[in-house]
């Protein structure tokens, strides 16, 4: 990254915990962070830390798996801070229950969140990294991706990521973009 150049990079599920410490890290390690999470008011503190090292940030409250609230938050990270080159899926929740008690509306949020959020953020950011000719992305998934009691959805969400994210770097590696 040259001085004068600051790539902007999106943490979703960024509000607390893994993606809060990824949002503040990305931001020391020289990046404009766009914090992203279901409650724009929840990344307040992420934000603050994260300018109170001297860092820039910008809070954006989005449903990651609601296709227009995602295409709206990248447009607006867009605007505010820049084309973003840096992506990394954070986003999650769980829903666990063994499968014969498990609801079709557990099921299709853990899904939603974690699989549908991961395609609609890094469609949503594609154009941006291909016309940079650089691009990162990061899919968080788990072990459980290969099997664990009570986490049917969540496994399933995370097998799914794993197979999206090798797509993807087949996908678009051409134009200097990696996944992983």
């Amino acid at each position: 990254m040259s001085t004068t150049e600051q790539r902007v990079a999106i943490v979703t599920g960024a509000a607390r915990g893994i993606g809060a410490a990824t949002a503040v890290r990305l931001a020391a390690e020289g990046r404009a962070v766009a914090v992203i999470d279901l409650d724009e008011a929840a990344c307040k503190d992420t934000v603050e830390a994260i300018t109170a090292a001297g860092g820039r940030a910008l809070a954006v409250g989005a449903d990651v798996s609601d296709e227009g609230k995602v295409e709206a938050a990248v447009a607006r990270v867009v605007q505010e801070l820049g084309a973003p080159t840096v992506l990394v899926n954070n986003a999650g929740v769980l829903r666990d229950n063994l499968l014969f008690k498990m609801t079709a509306a557990d099921w299709d949020t853990v899904i939603g969140v974690h699989l549908r959020g991961a395609f609609l953020m890094t469609r949503a950011v594609q154009k941006h990294m291909v016309d940079a000719a650089f691009g990162r992305v990061v899919n968080l998934s788990s072990s459980s991706a290969l099997g664990n009691r009570g986490y049917v959805n969540y496994a399933a969400a995370k097998a799914g990521i794993q197979g999206f994210t090798k797509t993807w770097a087949i996908e678009l590696g051409k134009f200097g973009i990696t996944a992983n």
